[in-house]
């Protein structure tokens, strides 16, 4: 059986006279392969916020529900209740993580409120998050949209 592709090779070692077989396939160079070495872990990876990503929702204190949408890249968009609130996102930020800590870096320039570092603890269970407050957080209406239990939508 032969393959066009990738045909097998026979000749004599030039040392032994013994006939060596082997299949010609595709040859890398080593740069080639230490391109591979570092893209191939990156493509396996989803985002620091890829085990948490995705739309969720969550009773506010019997005002309403809040949705929440959690992206792979820490993006966080929550939407609370209406009529108290506008229907359109509400509060939009980026987190980052740090093992199981989801942490808003303190950034006036994208809220007044942010002055300080704000961190939550995040786990997950098949269509349930379950997020609690370290700390402060001077964004305190995002403190009572987040702090709770989260169902997958």
């Amino acid at each position: 059986m032969t393959n066009e592709r990738f045909p097998i090779l026979v000749h004599l070692h030039p040392m032994e006279g013994i006939e060596m077989i082997r299949r010609a396939g595709p040859s890398f160079s080593p740069r080639m392969l230490a391109l591979l070495a570092l893209l191939l872990p990156l493509a396996s990876c989803g985002g620091e916020a890829s085990e948490y990503s995705g739309s969720w929702k969550r009773d506010l204190y019997g005002e309403g529900e809040v949705q929440m949408k959690l992206a792979a890249n820490g993006g966080v968009e929550l939407m609370l209740p209406a009529p108290r609130w506008p229907d359109s996102v509400d509060i939009k930020s980026r987190a980052s993580f740090t093992g199981d800590t989801l942490v808003f870096k303190a950034d006036t320039a994208a809220s007044p409120c942010q002055s300080a570092d704000a961190r939550y603890v995040i786990s997950r269970t098949e269509d349930e998050l379950h997020i609690a407050g370290l700390g402060m957080d001077g964004c305190g209406g995002r403190r009572a949209a987040l702090v709770g239990t989260w169902t997958k939508t």
